[in-house]
C-alpha cells in the first residue's frame, strides 16, 4: 500500500504529521508478542512499510524492543516514524506514586528499550482523576525538563478509560493546558468524549490519539448483540435506548461498501472531528491489512454518521469490552 493512500493529520500543537491510522503495540495482542519478539517486530515493520507512521507502545506492554526492531527492519528511517510511548506514574509493586528520580530513570529506560536518542511523544499512562493533581504537580516537571533537554519532544497523558468512562481526568488536563497530546477512549458505543474531550482539545490545539475504537464487543454483530442486551437488562443503558432497533440499524449498514462491524466502527471514529489518529492493534498480518483497508475506503455518508451519533447519544457506561461490568 503506497504511503499517499493514507490520510495524514496534524497532531495538534506538536506539528507532527501523523497518519489517521496509528499502530498500537498494546492491548490484548501486543503486536503478537506472545509469538515472540521477532514476530511482533515483523508486524510493526509491516505496519510501517504499509504507510503507518505512528507507532504507540508503553513501558507496561513490554513491546518497546519489538518496536525498535520493527523500525530497524522496515524500509523507513527513524526520523520518518513517530514513536509514542507511555510511562507509568506509579512504582510497580508499590502502592505509591513514583518519585521524580524514579520517573527520570524510567524515561532513560524507554530511550534504551527503543534504541533512540529521543522520543517523539511520551505520555503518563492511565492517569486517574484521583491522582491527577499530585502527578501534575510532582511529575509533570520531570517530563518538561526532558522536553527542554530534547530527549522528549512532546508530552501527554492517557486516561484510565475502563474506570473513567466520563473522562473526568482528561477534562481537567485539557483545561490546564500543560499537555501537548492526550489519549482518549472514544468509539461507536461510547461517544461521551465528543463534548468533554474532543471539542476542548480542538479549541486548545491539543493532539488526540484515540484508543478503544474497536474492542471485543465490536468484533461482529454476534458479539455486540448479546452484549447490548445484557447491559440493557442490567439497567446500565439509558431506558430509552431501543436495543433491538439499534442492532437492526447496525445490521442495515454492514455489507457491501461497509463489509464488517469493525470497518464501520473504525470509519466512524476516523470521521470524528478532533481525532488526530486512531490506534489499531493486532499481531495478525491479515487483520492489519483489513484494518488498513478501513482507512483507505471512502468516508461514511454524512447521514449514516449522524444516525450512528444519535443512537448512542448519552451512553457512557460502555467501553467496547465484553464483560465490562465485571471490571468496574
Amino acid at each position: 500500500m503506497a504511503d499517499e493512500m493514507l490520510e495524514r493529520r496534524t497532531l495538534g500543537r506538536t506539528g507532527l504529521e501523523v497518519t489517521a491510522i496509528g499502530f498500537g503495540a498494546g492491548g490484548f495482542s501486543r503486536a503478537g508478542l506472545g509469538d515472540g519478539v521477532d514476530h511482533a517486530a515483523g508486524v510493526v515493520a509491516q505496519a510501517i512499510d504499509s504507510g503507518i507512521n505512528l507507532i504507540d507502545t508503553a513501558e507496561m506492554y513490554r513491546t518497546e524492543p519489538a518496536v525498535a526492531a520493527g523500525i530497524a527492519r522496515s524500509s523507513k528511517t527513524r526520523d520518518e516514524v513517530v514513536i509514542a510511548t507511555k510511562v507509568g506514574y506509579r512504582e510497580r509493586g508499590a502502592d505509591r506514586l513514583r518519585t521524580p528520580e524514579e520517573l527520570e530513570a524510567a524515561l532513560r529506560a524507554r530511550l534504551d528499550a527503543l534504541e533512540s536518542d529521543y522520543l517523539d511523544v511520551v505520555q503518563l499512562h492511565g492517569l486517574t482523576p484521583e491522582d491527577y493533581e499530585q502527578v501534575r504537580d510532582d511529575l509533570l516537571p520531570v517530563l518538561e525538563r526532558a522536553r527542554d533537554a530534547g530527549t522528549v519532544r512532546w508530552i501527554g497523558v492517557t486516561e484510565a478509560f475502563r474506570s473513567d468512562r466520563g473522562h473526568a481526568m482528561l477534562a481537567r488536563a485539557i483545561a490546564d493546558g500543560c499537555w501537548d497530546v492526550v489519549m482518549v477512549g472514544f468509539n461507536l458505543l461510547n461517544q461521551s468524549a465528543r463534548e468533554r474531550v474532543l471539542a476542548p482539545a480542538i479549541a486548545a490545539n491539543i493532539g488526540v490519539m484515540d484508543m478503544f475504537a474497536v474492542r471485543q464487543a465490536l468484533r461482529d454483530l454476534e458479539v455486540v448483540s448479546p452484549h447490548l442486551r445484557e447491559e440493557a437488562a442490567a439497567g446500565v443503558l439509558p431506558s430509552d435506548l431501543d436495543v433491538e432497533g439499534t442492532l437492526a440499524l447496525l445490521a442495515r449498514h454492514i455489507g457491501g461498501a461497509v463489509p464488517t462491524l469493525p470497518d464501520l466502527a473504525y470509519r466512524f471514529v476516523r470521521a470524528e472531528p478532533g481525532v488526530s489518529t486512531v490506534l489499531v492493534g493486532t499481531g495478525n498480518p491479515e487483520h492489519l491489512r483489513d484494518n488498513l483497508a478501513s482507512f483507505t475506503r471512502p468516508a461514511l455518508d454524512a447521514a449514516v454518521l449522524e444516525e450512528l451519533r444519535l443512537v448512542f447519544d448519552g451512553v457512557e457506561a460502555l467501553n467496547g469490552e465484553t464483560g465490562a461490568r465485571a471490571r468496574r
